[in-house]
């Protein structure tokens, strides 16, 4: 207590109160004490977020029998009450079939997509459960505060500098990135890609060696352990541990298939094998190399020697396993002196500093910079929380749409039950056991409709990356019926308030005791969902207006009949001149990379009498590469002879306006130097075009392409467009003459394009699938709420058709009151729909014509959903028999 603070730490009180109203008066005393104390200690050693999420998770583990208290035998009558109350409520949701089915069904396919986040957290929550000191592990992130996405990374001494000169860590571990080629034994090969790792690696993870010593496999110089395919590849059955392999680095790494020169490294002994595939973890590798190898490396200037830079902090991962007595905070602290310590001299690293991520937290987790895999974020988790939350609350808005729409049906049975001595907490318990019945129904149906799901889910393409298994256990489904009993409760709560307020004799009254202006809270309920339904409807055609876009998008220069060819560390001239040989393809360039595939290089390079500076993307390309994407040139010429072109630059008309100059042609022949004092002159000038993925939005400015044949990793061929699939298997049939060790890999940069693009066809398919079900349990909805109102005034409809009504006439006057609602709908939802749909598209760097068309089409879509739904009803109404409408009233 500071200045009349209470800086305690509570733990949540929603949770707290919970336990008190479940636990056994006997055991709530030590069980509460037991929690707390736990939960003041991870507080203090996991941070407030872990400390809440675990004193939850032990509060929901503890409701069970042993545990719940006994219910009070004078106040329920124990477990005959408990009977009754199930007893009537399966009557009720028997005697009620269509609006049971409605609700059923309606929460349904709500809690479906909810059960698949869930099932996707679980999933993510799985990652690195098996390590036996998970709770202790951290990993060491660099954060800027400038607001730039932090990294996974940090500087390579980190970890040893905590070691040496703090007490907090019990072990620390070191992962550094950059290995990746290819090991040859006899005549055996395989690609791998993989970490320099320390002895220490074994005693922080739990990871365990099918074969070899953990303890000493990495001691060693050249030293290597494999994965167990790897060791399949290369050696079969045979035993590889003593086995020595020749390894060539290429600059493989996880997120690119690209390689550069190949630089052979040595030999390696193998000292052990590791079946990473069965770890369900953050990091992926088939290759650990002993970091005592570096040395080596280091002296034969293979490897730059990153040990002493304090600035470089994008090529390893530092761990650390805190003293059982350390907390996060003491990490935190340390961390913060250490920042403060090596970054403050440093012009490039002012902005940075180093903070502690538990293991625990690695996935689902923030956004970062150098993951080792590919996740998704916390904040993707969010949006998709929102859109399921939006259906569920359409869900439990029909659910207590219907249910007051039945009021006046039950309002009979309501007054008698409080006439005989209901009170009205007993009533609250019947219709709130109603609900919860209702829910645990639909969680059996949900989990039908959560195998479809899941399924489609699996198929997107985004999946591919992501490697979700999304399988269940026991603990998932106990979430599940958790999950369930809490919508349960949460959808009949408002129902059994209003249903059990009612005063015995007005109840008893039925339909004369309710008052229309009652009936308005029916009609919010229904404009809201249709209005929600209408939003996505138009976002679903809006997000599939703009693929259609994008897969028709002109990029500015050739993509068709374009093969690109993993050189895979070939030498570019030897594969020009064997594939040019071949009939029907064209011409072959070479490339670092191409434009708009994801990749980016930045170069800043100045104006050979000036100091002004720009930044500029820079691909690395032979010069026919203008020719073979069929880029337009503005200015200039492409030099006839690639001979002495290494000073020779290509630029766009982007690159031109940067640099000051009004006309492209008034460039030609200058010079301009690079910030490494190369100096390079422009020799043409190209027309813009996209370099980046059309769907980040950014426009691409200044491009220069020259020409660097030593960084080629792609040949890039175009090929005559009849015969497409001979030229393909001819051009494959000479790699094996190029290349016998790696296999032919390629693909048309057309489908690549349209690849990079998949990702919002996945977000297209999510939202339509969204809308859909959201369309569906309105239309579920306003289907019962018909039904009911037809049902209602059949004496009414009796009488008019008796004077000479006709079925059309009746049909209107039964439907007029929901269209307007669906008029209502459209005009709240249009306008909304407009300015979110035009909000994000204002992101795209190419974006589709969104309108008033868009807007019509979509409230076409609503009104035809809506008129189907109710005319069956009213029709059905209208054409029914008078003599029995009026001899049943």
């Amino acid at each position: 207590m500071a200045d009349g603070i209470d800086n305690t730490p509570y733990p949540p009180r929603f949770f707290t109160r919970l336990l008190i109203w479940f636990c056994d008066a006997q055991l709530l005393e030590e069980l509460q004490g037991d929690l707390e104390e736990t939960y003041y200690y991870n507080h203090k050693t996991k941070g407030a977020f872990n400390a809440r999420r675990l004193y939850i998770k032990e509060i929901i583990f503890l409701i069970r029998p042993s545990v719940v208290r006994k219910l009070n035998m004078n106040n329920y009558n124990n477990t005959m009450m408990i009977k009754n109350y199930a007893k009537v409520s399966f009557r009720n949701l028997l005697k009620y079939k269509l609006f049971s089915f409605i609700n059923i069904f309606g929460l349904a396919v709500a809690m479906s997509v909810c059960l698949l986040i869930i099932l996707m957290l679980a999933d993510q929550h799985q990652y690195d459960g098996f390590h036996v000191q998970k709770d202790r592990i951290y990993r060491i992130l660099t954060a800027h505060t400038d607001g730039n996405i932090t990294a996974a990374t940090s500087p390579f001494s980190t970890a040893q500098y905590l070691d040496e000169n703090y007490s907090l860590a019990e072990r620390t571990t070191t992962l550094r990135r950059g290995v990746g080629g290819d090991a040859v034994f006899e005549q055996n090969f395989s690609e791998m890609i993989g970490y320099f790792a320390d002895p220490e690696f074994f005693n922080v993870f739990s990871y365990d060696l099918s074969k070899g010593n953990p303890a000493t496999a990495l001691i060693n110089p050249n030293s290597m352990i494999i994965s167990e395919e790897v060791s399949q590849k290369l050696f079969g059955n045979i035993n590889p541990l003593g086995k020595i392999v020749e390894f060539t680095h290429r600059g493989l790494d996880f997120y690119s298939d690209d390689s550069g020169n190949p630089d052979a490294w040595g030999n390696y002994t193998i000292t052990g094998v590791i079946p990473i595939k069965k770890y369900k973890t953050h990091l992926k590798f088939d290759v650990l190399i002993s970091s005592s190898s570096l040395n080596s490396l280091y002296q034969q200037e293979k490897v730059a020697d990153v040990s002493e830079n304090w600035s470089n902090y994008y090529q390893t991962y530092n761990y650390v396993l805190l003293n059982p007595s350390s907390s996060e905070e003491d990490l935190s602290t340390a961390l913060a002196e250490i920042s403060k310590s090596k970054f403050s001299d440093l012009d490039d690293m002012k902005v940075s500093y180093l903070i502690p991520q538990s293991i625990l937290d690695f996935r689902p987790g923030p956004l970062l910079n150098n993951t080792p895999s590919i996740s998704l974020p916390l904040i993707i988790y969010y949006i998709l929380g929102f859109m399921a939350l939006i259906v569920l609350v359409l869900a439990c808005l029909n659910y207590t749409n219907l249910s007051v729409a039945r009021a006046i049906t039950r309002s009979k049975e309501i007054g008698i039950r409080k006439v005989t001595g209901a009170r009205r907490k007993d009533l609250l318990l019947q219709f709130l056991s109603e609900s919860v019945i209702t829910a645990l129904l639909a969680l059996v149906l949900a989990n039908v409709i959560l195998y479809f799901v899941k399924s489609a889910f699996m198929g997107l393409w985004v999946n591919k990356y992501l490697n979700f298994e999304l399988t269940t256990n026991l603990y998932v489904y106990l979430i599940f019926v958790v999950f369930s009993i809490l919508l349960g409760l949460i959808a009949g709560v408002f129902p059994a308030l209003q249903l059990s307020k009612q005063q015995p004799v007005t109840a008893i009254k039925g339909l004369n005791s309710v008052r229309k202006g009652k009936l308005n809270l029916r009609k919010v309920l229904t404009v809201s969902q249709f209005a929600t339904s209408l939003i996505f409807i138009i976002t679903s055609i809006v997000i599939y207006n703009q693929f259609k876009h994008f897969m028709s998008y002109d990029y500015g220069f050739q993509t068709q009949n374009i093969l690109n060819i993993n050189l895979q560390s070939n030498a570019f001239q030897k594969v020009k001149n064997t594939l040019l040989e071949i009939p029907g393809v064209n011409d072959v360039s070479g490339c670092d990379y191409l434009p708009s595939t994801g990749r980016t290089e930045i170069i800043a390079f100045e104006k050979a009498e000036s100091e002004e500076t720009i930044s500029v993307i820079a691909i690395s390309a032979s010069l026919n590469f203008i020719n073979v994407l069929d880029f337009e040139i503005v200015a200039g010429e492409i030099p006839k002879s690639e001979i002495n072109d290494g000073n020779t630059m290509i630029i766009n008309r982007s690159a031109v306006e940067a640099l000051g100059y009004d006309v492209p042609s008034e460039i030609i022949g200058q010079s301009f130097e690079t910030t490494h004092k190369k100096s390079l002159t422009v020799s043409a000038v190209i027309e813009d075009f996209t370099f980046h993925l059309l769907f980040n939005g950014r426009a691409t400015g200044p491009v220069l392409i020259r020409n660097a044949p030593e960084l080629f990793t792609t040949a890039t061929i175009s090929i005559s467009a009849a015969r497409r699939a001979h030229i393909v298997a001819d051009i494959e049939q000479a790699w094996k003459s190029i290349d016998p060790i790696h296999p032919f890999t390629y693909e048309f940069y057309e489908d690549n394009l349209a690849s990079n693009n998949q990702g919002i066809f996945d977000i297209l398919s999510i939202v339509s699938f969204i809308a859909f079900m959201a369309i569906t349990i309105a239309s579920l909805g306003l289907l019962g709420i018909v039904i009911y109102s037809a049902e209602r005034r059949t004496r009414e409809v009796g009488i008019r058709k008796v004077l000479g009504a006709g079925n059309y006439n009746l049909a209107f006057l039964l439907s007029k009151e929901f269209l307007q609602l669906l008029l209502i709908a459209i005009a709240v939802a249009a306008p909304l729909a407009y300015l979110f749909n035009n909000f994000w598209l204002d992101f795209m760097a190419t974006r589709v014509a969104f309108g008033a068309g868009t807007l019509l089409l979509g409230s076409l879509v609503l009104l035809i959903i809506g008129l189907l739904t109710i005319g069956t009803q009213t029709f059905k109404a209208a054409a029914s028999n008078p003599v029995e409408a009026l001899k049943n009233e």
